[in-house]
């Protein structure tokens, strides 16, 4: 996880495809200037944990999609494409 920078946002963006696979739109990570604790959190705001500290989570804030707890970037995080053949093949195999 990449800590708080007071300076402003960084550079990354996010490219995530095998090979082989469709290239997926770039997405720039959010700011952490819109990083907020739970009690301002408002609606359309990212619900991703970005902080360690258990006394008071810091969470994204960047906007989201309607029906979506997170932004963009985060949400690439959280949903992974499960491989091909799945662990279910390799179940059978060892069964």
């Amino acid at each position: 996880m990449q800590s708080w920078n007071p300076r402003g946002p960084s550079s990354r963006s996010a490219r995530i495809s095998a090979p082989g696979e469709r290239a997926m739109p770039e997405i720039i990570e959010p700011s952490p200037r819109t990083r907020t604790t739970l009690f301002k959190l408002r609606a359309r705001q990212c619900r991703f944990i970005v902080s360690d500290d258990r006394s008071e989570a810091l969470f994204c804030g960047a906007e989201t999609q309607d029906g979506s707890s997170w932004c963009a970037w985060h949400r690439r995080l959280v949903y992974t494409k499960p491989l091909a053949g799945g662990s279910r093949e390799k179940a059978r195999s060892l069964a």
